[in-house]
């Protein structure tokens, strides 16, 4: 009877414990793309890494230039899939190239479950940082697969937005996140995006935009994740 009562107690303190751990995990509004998106129908192998676009003192609308990055292991395969689809130059201000980004992983094998899929931008230089910002266009635009954003109010400094967008414009990164550890094949989302380019073309200052995606899979337990890899790819 003895050792009965000290099980009980045992139990009753991991659920005080438990309790008490998700209780304190700050409140966050997830929200989730209305419009679905479906694997694209892409030949990964006949596409570059690395796109390269010559500005010019002229308005093009319809640039329409493809890339693309895969890589994949023995569970995952992670896509990065880009489109360049307008230029427009401004001699005032500055250029805006109008693009689309699709990032998505697939399952091959195994019972590993994707937790988040991270989508990063980076720049080639301190000086082209100063002279070069990508936005993403309205959230209503989005198509997405399995994956939640936090739209919580920003904890950025003096922001009045929300962490999804803050996250995208200062800390270079979006982050979808498989909340309710979904067994599923195919997490991914598209969305597009404003290049802009802040200096004049006198200055001749060539722009490197790197983007990464990295899958992050393991296996959900109730305290966390377990086993957990990644798998990336990049694009330049």
């Amino acid at each position: 009877m003895k050792a009965l009562l000290i099980g009980i107690g045992v139990i009753i303190v991991i659920a005080i414990l438990l309790g008490a751990y998700f209780a304190s995990q700050p409140k966050v509004k997830w929200w989730k793309p209305e419009k679905e998106m479906e694997k694209p129908d892409v030949d990964f192998s006949r596409l570059n890494s690395t796109l390269v676009f010559i500005r010019t003192a002229q308005d093009n609308d319809s640039v329409n230039l493809h890339g693309g990055a895969e890589n994949r292991d023995a569970y995952f395969d992670v896509y990065l899939y880009s489109t360049l689809k307008g230029y427009f130059y401004d001699p005032e201000g500055y250029d805006i190239i109008k693009a689309n980004l699709t990032a998505y992983a697939e399952r091959q094998s195994g019972d590993y479950i994707l937790q988040k899929l991270v989508i990063r931008y980076d720049y080639g230089s301190k000086e082209e940082d100063e002279y070069t910002g990508i936005s993403y266009v309205d959230t209503y635009v989005f198509r997405g697969a399995n994956l939640w954003y936090d739209r919580s109010p920003s904890t950025y400094p003096n922001s009045h937005d929300t962490m999804m967008l803050d996250e995208w414009e200062y800390g270079h990164k979006l982050v979808g996140v498989n909340k309710d550890k979904k067994n599923a094949d195919f997490y991914g989302v598209s969305f597009a995006i404003e290049i802009k380019l802040f200096d004049s073309l006198s200055l001749n200052l060539t722009h490197t935009i790197i983007f990464t995606v990295t899958a992050y899979y393991g296996h959900p337990s109730l305290l966390g994740w377990t086993d957990m890899h990644e798998l990336k790819t990049q694009e330049f």
